[in-house]
This record gives structure tokens, sequence and C-alpha cells, in this order.
């Protein structure tokens, strides 16, 4: 679990970075790198998911709607072919890295 927590201090980052490029854009790539780390070097899928849910509930609390477009988990089902059923199996991890991203909010990773 504790893995999942790098992935909001990738979205940091991505926020440091807004200026230079559009934020969509920048979701785009990282959640591509995010997945690629994951499956290859990483813990799996699991992990994956758990800091994208961390990140969407963190871009929707920031109010950044194309940060949480581009945070969708599409390299995860166009690795799977576009088969929704294999990744339902999945979602739960999505579920309790939104609850990461919840408990990051509201200890205070948000704007005042």
């Amino acid at each position: 679990m504790l893995e999942a927590l790098a992935f909001p201090f990738l979205m940091a980052l991505a926020f440091r970075l807004e200026k230079r490029l559009p934020l969509w854009a920048l979701g785009i790539w990282l959640n591509l790198l995010w997945f690629v780390y994951q499956d290859r070097l990483g813990s799996g899928w699991l992990t994956y998911l758990r800091g994208l849910g961390a990140g969407l509930f963190l871009a929707a609390g920031y109010g950044r709607p194309g940060l949480v477009w581009a945070l969708t988990p599409w390299p995860l089902l166009l690795y799977l072919r576009l088969d929704v059923r294999e990744l339902a199996l999945y979602l739960p991890a999505m579920g309790e890295g939104m609850l990461l991203g919840a408990l990051l909010y509201l200890a205070g990773f948000r704007r005042r």
C-alpha cells in the first residue's frame, strides 16, 4: 500500500509542471508511465489501480476535470484488449486507492 503513495507525489510534480504543458496532457503521460512502471518493475496492477484511485480522488478534489479523465485506467484496458469484464476483478483496488486519496485530502493535502 505504501508504494501507491508514490503516485500522489508524481501528481504533485505534474501540478508543478502545469505552466509548461496542459494538465490533461501531463496526466496522460503520468498515467502511462505509472502503468509501465507497475507492470514491468513494480508490484503489479493492483498497486497501479490503488495509486490511480488516489490520484483520481485528489484530482477531483482540486477541481481538475481534465486530469480526472486522463487518469482513467485506459492503459490497462488497452492491455486487456478492452475486455471490461476482466477489469472488473481489479476495480476494488481502485476503490481502496480512492479511500487513500480521501484520507490524504482530509489530512491536509489540499489547497486552502
